[in-house]
């Protein structure tokens, strides 16, 4: 019961890794308000865990609006008063069709909306969450990286650039906001097989393509979104304390 008596905010809460940390904390008795903008998953995901020790309450936004992301960390503090882990788990990279361009056939508005949807929507929430943890004295931040953020693989240079922005910020956020009494740390995930990836990334793969890259990581599996969720619910418990400014590559050896 890592989480008893914690309160989480996790962005992206409706699928894929974010429905899956949701699960994790809420089943280690932590209450979690549980944010994305599908409102339909996020009833779905309110129903299947009810009979978990924890309170999952969902909160309808738009991370993209920075009116929406302040309502949404006002209705957290409304119910409970406090926020002591923010899980910044929306992001990824198919967000636009094709994300194996070179950068000269993306359009400036396919550049932005991957940015922002990666970049941005972190920024914001960690902007809006920060001054009330640095009031309390104590929390715990863990954004989404991704392997990508090396630049070394096929996806398109903006995700690789929101991605390794992300590292920066995390490292930057944590020397800031350490004297406060919190932490503030990153994973970066390879090819993890939510339900999204499945269909719009690994499903357009030749099965020469899919054995390449499966050659690739030393586990010789993909990642799962359990696998990805068990090292943020980690980096947001206690067990990480002394563990700051850091990223984690969870991507099964590559």
């Amino acid at each position: 019961m890592r989480f008893e008596n914690k309160i989480a905010l996790i962005t992206g809460a409706a699928g894929g890794i974010g429905s899956a940390t949701v699960r994790i904390v809420a089943g280690e008795a932590g209450n979690v308000a549980a944010l994305d903008n599908n409102e339909a998953a996020l009833e779905v995901l309110a129903e299947t865990t009810d009979s978990l020790p924890g309170q999952v309450v969902p909160v309808m936004a738009d991370a993209f609006k920075l009116s929406d992301v302040k309502s949404a960390v006002q209705s957290v503090l409304d119910r409970w008063g406090r926020i002591d882990i923010l899980i910044n788990a929306i992001g990824g990279s198919t967000i636009i069709p094709d994300t194996k361009r070179p950068i000269e056939e993306l359009s400036l508005e396919e550049w932005k909306k991957v940015v922002d949807f990666n970049l941005d929507a972190t920024f914001l929430f960690c902007r809006e969450v920060l001054p009330h943890m640095k009031q309390q004295g104590s929390g715990k931040i863990v954004n989404i990286s991704s392997r990508s953020a090396t630049g070394l693989n096929l996806n398109t240079a903006a995700y690789a650039a929101a991605k390794a922005g992300i590292i920066a910020m995390t490292t930057r956020i944590a020397q800031e906001a350490g004297p406060y009494g919190i932490n503030v740390n990153a994973i970066a995930p390879n090819t993890t097989m939510t339900e999204r990836v499945a269909q719009l990334r690994w499903a357009v793969r030749t099965p020469e393509e899919q054995a390449a890259y499966m050659a690739g990581i030393a586990l010789r599996r993909l990642g799962k979104p359990e696998d990805q969720a068990n090292v943020l619910a980690f980096l947001a418990s206690e067990d990480a304390d002394y563990v700051s400014g850091q990223t984690i590559q969870v991507n099964g050896g590559m």
